[in-house]
């Protein structure tokens, strides 16, 4: 078995960059040690948050000029947390491009942080990034979002109505909690209300390849200083750059917020979106090395009667199989009727209680919604989501007090309380995955849909209830499920500060689980299953970050906890065991942050090493390992100028030792390889049991952005990014060598008007991405699906305030 392996080239980076961070602090000690604003601040007060938004003000992108409350609930200053955490607001989220296009394009979030990417073939149904290599969980205001598996299965995100969102690393702590197993997850702050005073603006964004979008959004207050509100809209038409791919979207988001008293807020939102787009997945098949390195795709192609997936009644690719030819990077092998239908409603009430300088309350409610259909005929894929909805309540009751230990004076800070969460899912899906069969280059598109197949029948295919024509499920594949469940979570977390030097912290947390699935409606009688199981699962949490001075920070953070697989809704199929719902989630983490150049530059440097489990189909969850080692650097001197750079080198291990068999892939080996050897398309098979090292993600990730804006509001942004080279295939005999992309975007900014003209990838790379990078679900097709990075593209965006 061949194993990718690089301790060697891992090691010697680790000894680099602490060497690195040993000369740079020794620098920074003899040039600047001065006192840091954050760190006389940083100790979380018990009492109202401003909620006023001033629309004109000039944002720094410096961690630590805002306090962070993703991580423990109650706002921080990011030198007194012990995780990694990158906090993007406004500024860096148009400066990377986050949300440009009304969806989460794959490497935006990377230029602003080396750790994340989204999956190029899930652009339209994820709702948070790749993290650490393993799919994030998502989280707004707060609350974890789960009707989805693993940031995937979601309708298009709504990018209209967030007003910037952390990146936080590593598993969420015992205020959180989580469902589902991560290397880290994003919190989403909503947009709020302007109680300042009225004030709007409309906008317009066009770009090539048929990218419009266009929207208003407008607010203020109606009550002075009591009452104020926010509403926005945000409308979609995209055709993309990839032939049959297109987002039509309708996006509605109003908020209220209400302050009567000193001692009481309340702050609301609802938004509600439909969308009709078409489910990515596969864009260009056949990736082989030739494909890669040349842009020479294999033509040839069956009969579509005799299409079919496995070994069974398979031919050899040698029978049908032609020569390479040169192929444009727009071609995909999309049937182009495929079905993407969504209607999604999320709602949010958070109420906080002042009661006194030492006591506050804290309830958040949370409701999400979402109807969905995504039918892909070229693979065959349908996930169809009938109603899904989820509601979580989360009540804190925060309180602080001083007390003495030998003369040493201790200030404590508890946030402890009880969250509840009801959710229901009603799902039904299918995969046969045969997306290698087509041929994108000759063959007529029309063709590529697995219902022409004579050999569809075999696969145990049964009709979804009320789907539109060409809408199958398979009963028994862990994804089918129609379930409810009860989550009753009591939680602790205390943060101890001693002598204004140390900060620790510790959290614990339990969830019961009450759940109850079975097959959906439509289930044929013989093949009814059902399920139900009580289950508790403990998480704790410790950490300790210690002052040095007050402008360094030296941190150490544990969490551990148990958490639970899920289906395709984040529901549980009737066929899990008992393993399915104790899934170790392990974090160790240590680093250092400084705070430098008169609160101008932050640096942080941090190692970690992460346990954790994905889910299979058909046996129990595969435990999976990650370690590496992480630099961030944000220097900003003043409202001219900033920078930003991060560099990632990482290594992931699947461990399927202990397993019937290993990893399974829609193809285990190249298009290619079939030929030579005669070989069929689409065989569905397996790897032998053993230990493989992460495919479809780079070990070596570096990332950065510039920006200079001179006093009359024109401003330029460069972003740069670099992959290193990464295997498509458990075999590790294809892979995408060394890559880098540059984006770049010129601005202006007046009291009325603000314009942008964003250059994505200005140098014209021909780039490539995986199908799936790293543990996303989508890896299995990683030899059957490729995507060829957007070429030069340009994109405009006018604004005018009110």
């Amino acid at each position: 078995m061949k194993i990718k392996s690089e301790p060697l080239l891992f090691y010697g980076n680790i000894f680099f960059f602490y060497r690195f961070s040993q000369t740079f602090l020794i620098f920074c000690f003899f040039s600047h040690p001065l006192q840091s604003k954050a760190a006389t601040e940083s100790f979380p007060v018990a009492s109202l948050p401003e909620v006023t938004v001033q629309a004109q003000q000039e944002e720094s992108i410096l961690p630590t000029d805002q306090p962070i409350s993703s991580v423990y609930g109650t706002p921080f200053a990011i030198m007194d947390i012990p995780r990694s955490i990158t906090p993007i607001n406004k500024t860096l989220m148009q400066s990377a491009g986050i949300g440009s296009q009304g969806w989460p394009d794959p490497l935006s979030i990377t230029m602003a942080s080396p750790t994340a990417q989204f999956d190029a073939s899930e652009l339209y149904e994820m709702s948070a990034p790749i993290i650490r290599g393993k799919p994030g969980l998502t989280f707004i205001n707060g609350i974890e979002q789960n009707v989805n598996n693993d940031g995937f299965f979601n309708p298009p995100w709504n990018f209209n109505m967030i007003e910037h969102f952390d990146l936080v690393e590593g598993p969420p702590g015992a205020i959180f909690g989580a469902t589902q197993p991560s290397n880290g997850y994003v919190n989403y702050i909503t947009k709020q209300p302007y109680f300042d005073k009225f004030r709007g603006n409309v906008w317009d964004t066009t770009g090539m390849y048929n990218n419009y979008m266009w929207g208003v959004d407008i607010g203020g207050p109606i009550q002075e200083g009591k009452l104020a509100y926010r509403a926005s809209y945000m409308g979609i038409s995209n055709r993309l750059y990839y032939q049959y791919v297109d987002n039509n979207q309708q996006n509605f988001y109003f908020s209220l917020g209400y302050k009567p008293s000193e001692g009481y807020q309340l702050d609301f939102y609802f938004d509600y979106g439909t969308a009709d787009y078409t489910p990515i997945e596969l864009l260009l098949n056949r990736p082989t090395q030739s494909l890669i390195d040349n842009g020479l795709y294999l033509t040839g192609f069956l009969p579509p009667s005799e299409v079919t997936a496995g070994t069974e009644n398979n031919p050899a690719a040698t029978t049908y199989l032609n020569s390479a030819l040169p192929i444009s990077r727009r071609a995909t092998a999309k049937y182009p009727a495929d079905i993407g239908q969504a209607t999604f409603a999320m709602s949010q009430v958070i109420q906080r209680l002042h009661v006194s300088d030492n006591l506050d309350i804290v309830n958040n409610t949370f409701f999400w919604y979402q109807d969905q259909t995504a039918i892909r005929f070229e693979t065959y894929e349908a996930n169809v989501f009938k109603g899904d909805y989820e509601i979580d309540n989360r009540t804190e009751i925060r309180t602080n007090f001083d007390s003495d230990f030998k003369k040493t004076k201790l200030t404590h800070f508890i946030d402890s309380g009880f969250e509840f969460r009801f959710q229901r899912t009603l799902d039904y899906q299918s995969e046969v995955y045969l997306g290698n069969s087509w041929d994108a280059l000759t063959e007529n598109p029309q063709l590529f849909n697995f219902l022409l197949s004579s050999n569809f029948a075999n696969f145990g295919l049964y009709p979804i209830p009320g789907s539109p024509a060409g809408g199958f499920f398979i009963p028994l594949n862990d994804e089918t499920n129609q379930s409810q469940f009860f989550r009753l979570c009591p939680f602790y977390q205390h943060q101890v500060n001693i002598m204004e030097k140390i900060n620790l912290f510790f959290g614990a947390r339990m969830d019961s689980y009450f759940i109850h699935s079975q097959t959906p409606p439509g289930t044929p009688d013989f093949l009814f299953q059902s399920l139900n199981t009580t289950q508790l699962n403990p998480l704790v949490n410790s950490s300790i970050i210690y002052k040095v001075v007050p402008w360094i920070s030296l941190y150490f953070n544990y969490n551990w906890q148990y958490t639970t697989n899920a289906s395709g809704g984040g529901g549980y199929s009737p066929l899990f065991t008992a393993t399915a719902f104790h899934l170790l989630n392990q974090l160790i983490e240590g680093g250092v942050k400084f705070n430098l150049l008169q609160d101008k530059c932050y640096f942080a440097i941090s190692g970690f090493s992460e346990d954790t489990f994905l889910g299979n189909i058909e046996f129990a969850s595969t435990p999976a390992s990650f370690h590496g080692l992480e630099a961030n650097l944000t220097f900003q001197p003043n409202r001219h100028f900033w920078i930003r750079m991060g560099y990632l080198l990482e290594q992931g291990e699947e461990n399927w030792s202990g397993f019937p068999e290993g990893p399974e892939m829609a193809q285990t080996y190249s298009t290619n390889f079939a030929k030579i050897y005669g070989l069929p398309l689409n065989n569905n098979g397996t790897f032998p049991p053993g230990k493989y090292s992460l495919i479809g993600w780079p070990d070596q990730v570096f990332s950065g952005m510039m920006t200079y804006k001179f006093d009359s509001g024109l401003g330029l942004t460069i972003g740069a990014l670099v992959l290193s080279d990464q295997y498509l295939g458990y075999d590790y005999r294809t892979r995408i060598p060394l890559q880098f992309v540059m984006n770049g975007s010129i601005f202006y900014s007046s009291q009325k008007w603000e314009a942008r003209l964003n250059i994505f990838n200005f140098t014209n790379q021909k780039y490539w991405l995986p199908a799936g990078v790293g543990m996303s679900p989508t890896r299995e097709l990683n030899y059957t699906s490729i995507v060829p990075g957007m070429p030069f593209w340009a994109q405009g965006n006018i604004s005018y305030k009110f």
